[in-house]
């Protein structure tokens, strides 16, 4: 079973995002630094620059991608 091409770089980027909020989650946690935001853990700030990296990385990652032989 194969993933459909189009599908590919959105699960890259999906699990990005999910990366980085788990780190954020746990930075979080560890320095008992809370904010109202969503679920009182995450600004959206934090969610809207998790969303912009993953951005980012998805698409150096297809570049990268595409200029290897």
């Amino acid at each position: 079973m194969s993933i459909h091409p189009r599908l590919k770089p959105v699960l890259y980027g999906l699990s990005i995002f999910v990366v980085f909020i788990v780190l954020t989650f746990i930075l979080r946690v560890a320095t008992h630094h809370t904010q109202p935001g969503f679920c009182g853990m995450f600004t959206y700030r934090d969610l809207l620059l998790g969303a912009l990296v993953a951005g980012i990385l998805t698409f150096t990652h297809e570049r990268k991608k595409k200029q290897m032989p």
